[in-house]
């Protein structure tokens, strides 16, 4: 067999998703050439996926795990990331005494989940956008913290290892028309913020914040504009709320023509740790 028969047998043993590295060690192939190869299969969409809510250590573990397996599968150039952690010790709203974890915890406990996304994607851009928990630590170093405020192993970048985890931070991220940003806004009902953000900003963007799923699509003279509000990966039954939380874990996939305007947004409901795309089940 040639080398390209070679990544192409291994590529379609591996339908889950592989990288790189462990396409070039199994075709036995440089892994420039296997970078080549997944590069190629790609070619015609710029995929950028967006992962927002995650809440640790508050997170659903099964929604998270099959978030990461759909990365793994899809190897998207682009991963917006949102919300991971919750900062709970941080947080100005009353507080279960009975909770256990620390905020080192929640820090170690998120920074695993990152080091194994960045294992599933090493070819990927991740982007951490800001977000009103992620604000947490900045408030709290500005009020009671603020003899630490100084200290540079506090701040944001430092504190989540983002350069070692190759993590670019930023206030939002606009690309090809569609902004991705957290979002400040919660409507009643699922797409209301949708609508909401479209209203405020005047173009196609991709949010989190309210928890829930939803699209809003709308056409003007400029153009189509679509809005998608990207669910969560945490658990659905906090402690803070009563009754049933009217949230939804899922994900957002936006597909950029490489050479041209085109963009295609669509939100990918996760159910029981499993969500269906391309015909086929990705699981937890």
């Amino acid at each position: 067999m040639t080398p390209e028969q070679r990544m192409e047998s291994v590529y379609r043993e591996n339908p889950q998703g592989i990288g790189r590295d462990k396409l070039a060690e199994m075709a036995q192939v440089g892994t420039k050439r296997a970078r080549t190869f997944l590069r190629n299969k790609r070619e015609t969409l710029e995929t950028v996926v967006s992962l927002t809510d995650w809440h640790v250590p508050y997170e659903d573990e099964r929604a998270v795990n099959c978030a990461l397996n759909f990365c793994k599968a899809i190897q998207p150039d682009v991963i917006a990331l949102h919300e991971i952690h919750d900062f709970y010790d941080l947080s100005r709203f009353n507080q279960d005494p009975a909770r256990k974890e620390t905020l080192q915890d929640e820090l170690d406990k998120a920074t695993a989940y990152l080091r194994r996304l960045r294992r599933y994607c090493p070819e990927s851009r991740f982007i951490l956008l800001e977000s009103n928990h992620l604000d947490r630590l900045r408030r709290f170093l500005w009020t009671e913290g603020r003899p630490l405020a100084s200290l540079r192993a506090l701040k944001i970048e430092n504190l989540l290892e983002l350069q070692e985890l190759d993590i670019e931070f930023r206030e939002n991220w606009h690309h090809k028309g569609v902004l991705f940003k957290h979002g400040d806004l919660v409507r009643k009902h699922s797409a209301y913020t949708a609508k909401g953000e479209f209203d405020k900003e005047g173009c196609a963007g991709v949010t989190g914040h309210t928890h829930r799923l939803g699209a809003f699509y709308t056409r003007k003279r400029g153009g189509s504009y679509t809005w998608l509000e990207s669910g969560c990966l945490c658990d659905l039954n906090p402690e803070y709320i009563s009754g049933v939380a009217d949230w939804q874990h899922g994900i957002t996939l936006v597909s950029f023509e490489r050479n041209g305007s085109q963009y295609f947004a669509e939100p990918i409901p996760i159910i029981n740790g499993q969500l269906i795309y391309g015909g086929r089940v990705i699981s937890a």
